[in-house]
């Protein structure tokens, strides 16, 4: 797993992407594994802090008791409509719960300054760290789908479909 700051080496074109969307909207899309198996997508504000990746919730809201029972989710960011050939990044994560009294005054602090947001004290409200265990970056290119992609302990990989029913193509890696 990874950090954002870890994903800049291991990937840096997606990890730019990434950190330059989470910071202009400041919002990212997580979907969570309800208890019944069926998934849950709900906006989430979305922080990076000293390089790494944090989301807050409210007390006992679903989608945080989701990510104690399985912290599996993927965050996604937004694209502003149908025509945004900016992309999408999708970052498969995992989200640790922080109870450490240290990290958790930090962060408050940080979003506190920047946001104007109290979190409370330690387990009054929910806070994660979200690993980084593979991204894609996926973009529109004239009529090209092309898609950047890396997986822990693999090389980043590039495909490309020409076209709605072309067939997806691996890019040689650059050496």
């Amino acid at each position: 797993m990874a950090s954002l700051d870890e994903l800049r080496t291991l990937a840096p074109t997606i990890a730019e992407r990434l950190a330059e969307r989470l910071t202009a909207t400041g919002l990212g899309f997580v979907g969570t594994v309800r208890a019944d198996g069926w998934p849950r997508v709900s906006p989430m504000e979305v922080s990076i802090i000293d390089g790494r990746l944090w989301c807050g919730s409210m007390p006992n809201a679903v989608k945080a008791l989701d990510l104690r029972r399985d912290p599996r989710c993927c965050l996604v960011t937004p694209l502003a409509d149908k025509d945004d050939l900016w992309g999408e990044v999708k970052a498969f994560c995992r989200a640790k719960e922080i109870a450490d009294v240290d990290t958790w005054e930090r962060i408050r602090k940080v979003w506190l300054d920047a946001i104007d947001l109290d979190i409370g004290e330690p387990g009054g409200s929910h806070l994660f760290e979200l690993d980084i265990e593979a991204a894609a970056w996926q973009r529109v290119e004239g009529d090209t789908w092309r898609t950047t992609s890396w997986a822990a302990g693999e090389p980043v990989r590039e495909r490309v479909r020409v076209g709605a029913l072309g067939e997806s193509q691996e890019l040689p890696t650059p050496a």
